[in-house]
């Protein structure tokens, strides 16, 4: 790959209470990410599930008009305002339940995979919080940006990778350039314009190789969320909530769900959940 390329995500929706666009292929474009679904969430439609074998990462925008509650069976009950972030690091096993905090009002926000390094898939499950107020903010001429997680973020990732929501005024460009090593992709959370020749909208996703630069002409204002990464490049069997590195471990993972070593979570309408 060596030139830029866009992507196009696939809608799906869950009822009346949950719709997405969400990233998933081609898997080699977007590593160390497993998957990125842009959502919008009003009701509960999860139950409590499985994780094992990379970080399921939550984050909110900050226009979303309301939080979710995320819980776990490591015993953690959280909040996640709008423009937070949550990240639980599954690794060998971990239940888990996220639902909006004031159901019949909208959440707004993505939904991340990030893959685990092989000699991290079977690590303890783990959770890291960060609230809006502790996001590095940046600016230039026309646009503005959070560092989410990595770059300048503050919390101790287990892969190389990063995401920044830019904001960008109409009529104005943003240079963005990846690090040697890293690829990435930026999704068009709102807003368009052009990179270079590629039309660039609402839904889309402008995918960059390794090293790669792009200026970003923003028609009206926009709003990217931009991903990058280096990629792990490495065997990647997926089993419905399970991502590990071979049939082998996708059968521990089961055997470890279904005998409860990933632990318990009680459904939410029993009196101790």
């Amino acid at each position: 790959m060596s030139t830029a390329r866009l992507l196009q995500p696939k809608s799906h929706r869950i009822g009346a209470g949950f719709q997405a666009d969400g990233l998933r292929e081609p898997l080699e474009l977007l590593d160390p990410f497993i998957m990125v679904d842009h959502f919008r969430m009003s009701e509960p439609v999860f139950a409590p599930h499985p994780h094992a074998g990379f970080s399921a990462v939550t984050y909110l925008f900050d226009d979303s008009a309301a939080g979710l509650l995320s819980r776990d069976s490591l015993g953690g009950q959280h909040a996640i305002p709008p423009g937070g972030l949550h990240w639980t690091v599954a690794g060998r096993g971990v239940m888990h339940d996220e639902y909006p905090a004031a159901p019949g009002r909208e959440t707004h926000g993505l939904q991340i995979f990030v893959n685990l390094p092989a000699d991290q898939k079977l690590r303890g499950p783990a959770v890291m919080r960060l609230g809006p107020e502790q996001m590095p903010h940046s600016a230039g001429a026309g646009w503005r940006a959070v560092q989410v997680f990595g770059g300048t973020s503050g919390l101790a990732l287990p892969t190389a990778a990063s995401l920044s929501i830019v904001d960008i005024d109409g009529g104005a460009q943003f240079d963005w350039q990846l690090q040697p090593g890293e690829q990435g992709f930026a999704l068009v959370v709102q807003g368009g314009g052009q990179a270079g020749e590629l039309p660039l909208s609402a839904g889309r996703a402008l995918s960059l190789p390794e090293g790669g630069h792009a200026c970003i002409a923003a028609e009206a204002a926009t709003r990217l969320a931009v991903f990058s990464g280096r990629p792990l490049r490495e065997p990647v069997v997926r089993h419905g909530p399970f991502v590990m590195s071979d049939e082998g471990q996708i059968v521990a993972a089961l055997q470890r769900f279904q005998t409860g070593g990933m632990g318990r979570l009680s459904p939410r309408n029993t009196p101790n959940a």
